[in-house]
């Protein structure tokens, strides 16, 4: 990133060369532009792509002086030009007059080169520090929270204290000086929070993340943006941040990613997830129990009850499968009447004993007077050096082959 220093511009309204040795003084550091009246002035503050950071102006031209004060007053900008006039010791004292009404400094002989510019520096400071709270009261109406920190992770300002803050009872409490732990309710958060400002001061790299606030039984969700703000030497000397509350994109995007792995009626996980699973598991959960299983008779029971029967039937299905399976069961829907089980850390002889468990209970299970009948076919894999599809063919096979004994 190149932070080279970049000159400021100054505009000056001289019209007898008074201002040559200033400009001297000041060339090394400025951009320095001399127009010889305030009409041709204006031509330029009009200009959007010429940033002027100060207007200085022959303390004798006093109709141009009272012109550039009304100019900036009448000015759309939101920000302001700090005007100065600068004098020869000679001259009558009623040219400084303005001062006080829209003009902000006075430069006199003699002109000592470290003196003149910390006050032009002092004036563009003030009127900047002026704007800059004219901006931020003006940023408060906005729905965003907007932030500054220092480079030690201090708030400067927020624009917004939402409840999320541990805020005094004092009603003069100010965010100002204190660091997220100090501030936040949920400690969590704010040391996560401490800590990526701490990175960002470290590393000059910015970041944007989500969190999760849940309070009184209130899920909220807030995007967080922080960027880092450089001095002209290339130092970081603090975080910009902008924190949206985007509570509701994310309850819409959890709900369409549960439409999109959730079976409808069963409210089961589908088969795509059932794929994104296999690529995403946790090694850590073998050996994994494949239990397949299908309704015997849907068909016969749509026939004759109709499909709203055969739903109850696939219903009743899935009851049996949370009333005998343990907690940490995944359920899937392949389709119809085919549904997959995965069991971590269960052993085939588990996995056994679950499904002549589940053989036992599809007996409590009427559905128009036709009892409950599930198929079951069993593999393990051990590692994910095996082919997970593999074991579900085996699984299916194994189950195909109890249906086949059923009808036989």
């Amino acid at each position: 990133m190149d932070h080279t220093t970049v000159k400021k511009n100054l505009l000056f309204i001289d019209n007898n060369q008074s201002c040559e040795e200033l400009c001297q003084i000041l060339g090394d550091e400025y951009h320095i532009t001399i127009v010889k009246n305030m009409d041709d002035a204006s031509d330029i503050l009009k200009d959007n792509h010429i940033d002027i950071h100060a207007l200085l102006i022959n303390a004798d031209l006093q109709e141009d002086v009272h012109k550039a004060v009304q100019f900036v007053k009448a000015s759309k900008s939101l920000i302001s030009i700090p005007i100065l006039i600068f004098a020869d010791d000679d001259g009558p004292d009623d040219r400084f007059a303005c001062l006080g009404s829209g003009v902000i400094d006075c430069i006199s002989r003699p002109y000592i080169s470290h003196i003149i510019k910390n006050r032009i520096a002092n004036a563009i400071s003030f009127t900047d520090s002026m704007t800059f709270y004219g901006i931020e009261k003006i940023l408060k109406r906005l729905p965003s929270n907007i932030f500054l920190k220092d480079n030690e992770c201090r708030y400067i300002f927020a624009t917004k204290y939402w409840h999320h803050l541990k805020k005094s009872d004092d009603p003069n409490w100010s965010i100002r000086g204190k660091i997220d732990p100090e501030v936040r309710k949920d400690k969590q958060n704010a040391i996560e929070a401490h800590k990526k400002d701490m990175e960002i001061i470290a590393t000059g790299e910015g970041a944007t993340y989500t969190i999760e606030i849940n309070e009184n039984g209130i899920q909220e969700f807030f995007q967080i943006i922080k960027q880092p703000l450089f001095n002209e030497e290339g130092a970081v000397t603090g975080i910009i941040g902008l924190i949206n509350n985007v509570t509701e994109y994310e309850l819409l995007k959890k709900k369409l990613r549960q439409q999109a792995i959730t079976d409808e009626l069963t409210g089961l996980y589908n088969r795509a997830f059932l794929d994104e699973f296999i690529k995403t598991h946790n090694d850590t959960c073998y050996p994994i129990a494949i239990i397949s299983a299908d309704c015997d008779g849907l068909k016969e029971i749509n026939d004759t009850y109709g499909h709203l029967a055969g739903d109850e039937y696939i219903k009743a299905t899935v009851s049996l499968f949370k009333m005998v399976l343990p907690e940490d069961r995944i359920l899937f829907r392949m389709g119809g009447d085919e549904f997959v089980v995965l069991l971590p850390s269960t052993s085939e002889e588990t996995a056994l004993s679950l499904v002549e468990q589940l053989k036992e209970k599809e007996k409590l299970f009427l559905i128009e007077n036709q009892q409950l009948s599930v198929s079951f076919g069993v593999s393990v894999m051990n590692s994910n050096a095996d082919s997970f599809h593999k074991y579900i063919a085996e699984s299916d096979r194994n189950m195909y082959l109890e249906k086949k004994q059923k009808k036989g």
